[in-house]
């Protein structure tokens, strides 16, 4: 975090009124948060080292049964009366968390415990039916849907609420170091594709775009460099003038190289599911940053998603296409790279040119099948360049059933590529 940064959230806490704790959590955000993604674990943070203080409690609250307590919650959120909503929660928090003091926990069972008993996934519904609206009153649809996102909001609130008041207890408990130390979660950037939740991955939808046009950039700059140039002889003899004739400076014509074309192979087997989900979201995200994109799945058989990825309104759909077509798959269903790479080699191969850069996505794990290296140097012939990213650390590589060091050996480049940051750098190392 820069200097700057620092006086700058000094200067916005002299503007604030100290006292509005949504004032000052939204003044030092707007100063030191650089990324929406990181937002999380910045309201993370606040809630730990700045929280909300213990909230006075109504003890009419305790003669309620869980079911008119739930009733309440209802109205309360409903009428975004925050105070109550925080009252209650600290109330169900009582009840049903069944905090043991002294653990070292992040909390995450209190909060489950709680949604639980006051069923919150229904808490939606039952805010909805509180409005009280129906297409059969003539209500239209924008209304209809204007109130499901303000029910959708109020139970994410609560939520939130809840969560803050169990981090609350948790700090009272043991402290707000001993709490951090518990909830320690890596940035959107640092977890890892192989271990991060469907959740996480959709939330890297945001982050792949821009560096998707990053990555076609660096591509397109990488061709220029390597185009041949020509003389422009008119351009040398005007410059000659000036050394009496002699053409002491040659000038050359500028370089326009074709915009760069992309084929995609990316493995969608289950052992690298979530590292599936996010080489989907990749190809997705690079569509618009090339003159042309090819994309293919394989496990154990090879399929072109070209018209999918480039057809359907979403990754979700596209995603859900492919599993319900069964895309890739081969006879027994294992991954199989040899044959995948065989099958593109041979039918495939009219689909890659000078102009082509391949990119190979998974994990090398080839079921200790024959890697038809010959398949992947027919690949690497043809294209320009070809460069296999790997959601597996380099530790791993070459042990048990991966043939990744021998894939490696005939790409262009082999990359580590567990994170959006080892993928920062894959695209850095590009430019």
């Amino acid at each position: 975090m820069a200097t700057s940064d620092l006086i700058d959230a000094s200067l916005a806490l002299d503007a604030v009124d100290l006292c509005d704790r949504e004032g000052v959590r939204e003044s030092l955000a707007a100063c030191l948060v650089k990324s929406h993604a990181h937002r999380d674990a910045y309201d993370l943070l606040f809630d730990l080292y700045f929280g909300p203080g213990t909230p006075g409690t109504d003890p009419a609250l305790s003669l309620l049964k869980d079911e008119e307590l739930r009733d309440f919650l209802l109205r309360s959120l409903h009428h975004g009366n925050r105070q109550m909503v925080r009252q209650i929660a600290g109330e169900l928090i009582e009840r049903h968390a069944k905090i043991v003091p002294g653990r070292a926990v992040a909390g995450t069972i209190y909060i489950m415990r709680t949604q639980r008993a006051v069923r919150a996934e229904e808490l939606p519904a039952d805010l909805l039916r509180l409005e009280e609206l129906s297409p059969h009153d003539g209500v239209g649809r924008m209304a209809l849907r204007a109130a499901e996102a303000r029910a959708d909001r109020a139970a994410l609130d609560f939520e939130r609420i809840l969560q803050s008041e169990v981090r609350r207890r948790l700090v009272e408990d043991r402290g707000a170091d001993a709490v951090a130390a518990t909830l320690r979660n890596p940035l959107p950037e640092d977890t890892g594709f192989l271990t991060a939740s469907g959740e996480v991955i959709d939330r890297m939808e945001g982050v792949l775009e821009p560096l998707g046009r990053a990555l076609g950039f660096a591509l397109a700059t990488k061709q220029r460099a390597h185009a041949p140039r020509y003389l422009d002889i008119r351009a040398t003899i005007r410059r000659s003038i000036s050394t009496g004739g002699a053409p002491v400076e040659l000038r050359f014509r500028a370089s326009r190289p074709p915009k760069p074309k992309l084929v995609v192979l990316a493995d969608i087997s289950g052992s690298v599911a979530s590292f599936a989900a996010f080489a989907l979201q990749l190809t997705y995200a690079l569509r618009s940053h090339f003159s042309s994109v090819r994309s293919f799945v394989f496990v154990d058989g090879l399929s072109e998603v070209t018209d999918l990825v480039s057809t359907a309104s979403t990754i979700v759909e596209t995603t859900r296409r492919i599993n319900d077509e069964r895309r890739g798959y081969g006879p027994e269903g294992h991954s199989d790279y040899g044959n995948a790479l065989r099958l593109f080699a041979e039918d495939r191969l009219s689909t890659v040119d000078a102009r082509t850069t391949v990119l190979i996505l998974g994990d090398a794990r080839n079921n200790y099948r024959d890697p038809r290296l010959d398949a992947l140097d027919a690949i690497r012939q043809r294209a320009a360049s070809v460069y296999f990213l790997n959601p597996e650390a380099k530790g791993l590589w070459n042990e048990g059933d991966s043939v990744a060091d021998e894939y490696a050996e005939h790409c262009t480049g082999a990359f580590e590529c567990r994170t959006i940051r080892e993928l920062e750098r894959f695209v850095s190392a590009l430019a």
